[in-house]
């Protein structure tokens, strides 16, 4: 009987250890890689084919779905298609729960959010504000700060919140002279996680936060 000389041992040995490793790697980060397939690959093929962007399908199917002037139903249609159709940056009903518990708990009169995307957070956030009550969201994107007005819109939610267009870092200075705003009650981290420490630090000077700060992951989304 012939035997394999130890040079091919050694290479069969390392290729399934090296299998071994690949299955494990691909189980542990299965929604990292999951997520990555649907971001990088499946959602440009399906723009080029539609001709539309995730964001504004989310959009298209909110005011099929949605029933105007009900923040709810804006929330509970954007849940169903990004679990049932496309996966996006979203708080999600689970999340957004334990915003939701915070917000009736603290009663802010004014939050700020940095990070706004389609709109999902600030309809959450502002549907339980108090009378009076009012919520500033930051988005440098254009396309996803229009995306966030018309969500608000249809929420009936506009009177709330200001949506300001730009990059934190600049805007974050301007809200004491420009918005008229003294101190937050609360800040909403949900951008780029880069921008946290620093954005923090600007807001601990223009202006103070008086309240509580939620820093969830940033691929929970707004």
């Amino acid at each position: 009987m012939l035997e394999a000389p130890p040079p091919l041992w050694a290479a069969a040995a390392l290729g399934l250890t090296l299998l071994g490793l690949m299955v494990f790697l691909c189980r542990r980060h299965w929604a990292m890689l999951r997520i990555g397939y649907n971001e990088f690959l499946l959602q440009p093929l399906r723009n080029l084919l539609m001709g539309d962007s995730k964001e504004q399908r989310i959009l298209h199917h909110v005011r099929q779905h949605a029933q105007r002037g009900d923040p709810q139903s804006v929330l509970d249609a954007i849940d169903t298609y990004c679990s049932q159709k496309e996966w996006a940056m979203n708080v999600g009903d689970k999340k957004g729960a334990i915003m939701d518990s915070v917000i009736q708990e603290y009663r802010p009169s004014l939050v700020l959010e940095l990070g706004a995307y389609c709109g999902y957070s600030a309809v959450r956030i502002a549907r339980l504000l108090p009378p009076g009550g009012r919520l500033l969201t930051m988005e440098i994107n254009p396309t996803y700060a229009a995306i966030t007005q018309q969500m608000l819109d249809i929420a009936g939610l506009q009177d709330k919140v200001t949506v300001l267009l730009g990059a934190s870092q600049d805007l974050i200075p301007q809200l004491k002279h420009k918005y008229d705003v003294d101190t937050l009650d609360m800040v909403f981290l949900d951008h780029w996680k880069d921008r946290y420490l620093p954005d923090t630090l600007l807001l601990e000077v223009s202006p103070s936060p008086t309240g509580h700060r939620g820093c969830p992951d940033a691929q929970a989304g707004g």
